[in-house]
């Protein structure tokens, strides 16, 4: 099978290029991706962070100093959870797409119904003592979200509140009713902080970056491809051709005279030089052999020779 040394040459050159090319962006792309969501993840922390420190605060100081007031009114300020909500969606008016949430299983305040998604992530701390956070990118419809929840257990103090309609505030049954937000248990699971992060335009810059950086790598290779393809057919490819149609040529004919090609690289050059050496002297050697008209001629059998033992009659 004969096989075109340019063209073999040219398809493992594309291949390499065009396995390249997908490796290099894609894992650009990956590596990209990674510390996108890892600024996000760092943000997400900090802002959660900073919602457990509000309701650490609340649940401190501002409580206790309500609770104890004579007016016989409910005081939500004294909630951790409505604190930090209501401190987040003050925030949210100044940052759009970034979003605090307490959902309960059984919340006191309808706000706090969780959604099914959130309703999957209690139900994954419920099941898991040991499981600390959850965290991971979404479409929650609006867009990529990062999202962080980390799981709240019910304390002692909640259990003023969240006993039963018969203990819990006079105040909070006439706002809220006697349904719901009853019958937690100590050290239960009941809700989580759930916050989100908005990062579809973090990660669709990076698609971009890795796009734009793949163009210029299809730039980069495409220059590479033809300067290292038109290289090869200068210096190798088109020399080693011609030098084997002189070398042909040469084969068929005694005259000494057919000059082969001396272009190409330095190694083309010297085969052509090689070759041209060993024809002439392939040519001197077969010069000083006797033609076949010069050979004497062979005696025929018998004759000139004497029979042994006796003596010419």
């Amino acid at each position: 099978m004969t096989v075109n040394a340019n063209g073999l040459v040219r398809s493992i050159l594309l291949s390499a290029f065009f396995l390249a090319l997908i490796v290099g962006t894609w894992g650009l792309y990956l590596v990209l991706h990674e510390r996108a969501v890892e600024r996000t993840a760092l943000e997400a922390g900090r802002f959660l962070t900073t919602a457990t420190a509000i309701r650490n605060y609340t649940d401190e100081h501002i409580a206790p100093a309500l609770r104890y007031s004579d007016d016989g009114k409910f005081h939500e300020q004294s909630v951790p959870a409505f604190a930090a909500q209501t401190i987040y969606r003050n925030v949210q008016d100044a940052y759009p797409g970034y979003t605090y949430r307490e959902p309960a299983l059984r919340p006191t305040n309808p706000h706090n119904l969780p959604t099914p998604f959130e309703v999957e992530l209690i139900n994954r701390f419920r099941g898991d003592s040991n499981l600390k956070e959850l965290a991971g990118v979404r479409n929650d419809g609006g867009g990529q979200v990062y999202y962080l929840a980390r799981p709240l257990r019910v304390a002692e103090s909640c259990m003023v509140c969240h006993d039963t309609p018969e203990r819990a505030p006079k105040a909070l049954v006439a706002k809220y009713g006697p349904i719901n937000g009853f019958g937690w248990k100590q050290g239960e699971v009941i809700a989580i902080q759930s916050l989100t992060v908005p990062a579809a335009q973090e990660l669709r810059e990076t698609g971009e970056i890795a796009t734009i950086l793949g163009l210029a790598l299809l730039v980069l290779f495409t220059v590479i491809y033809f300067a290292l393809t038109m290289s090869i057919d200068a210096l190798i490819v088109r020399p080693l051709r011609a030098l084997a149609m002189a070398a042909d040529t040469a084969s068929q004919t005694s005259e000494t005279r057919v000059i082969l090609p001396m272009a190409g690289a330095s190694e083309i050059r010297t085969l052509a030089e090689a070759i041209h050496r060993l024809r002439v002297s392939l040519a001197k050697a077969i010069n000083r052999l006797p033609r076949v008209s010069e050979l004497p001629a062979a005696a025929p059998p018998g004759e000139g020779t004497a029979p042994r033992g006796g003596s010419p009659s």
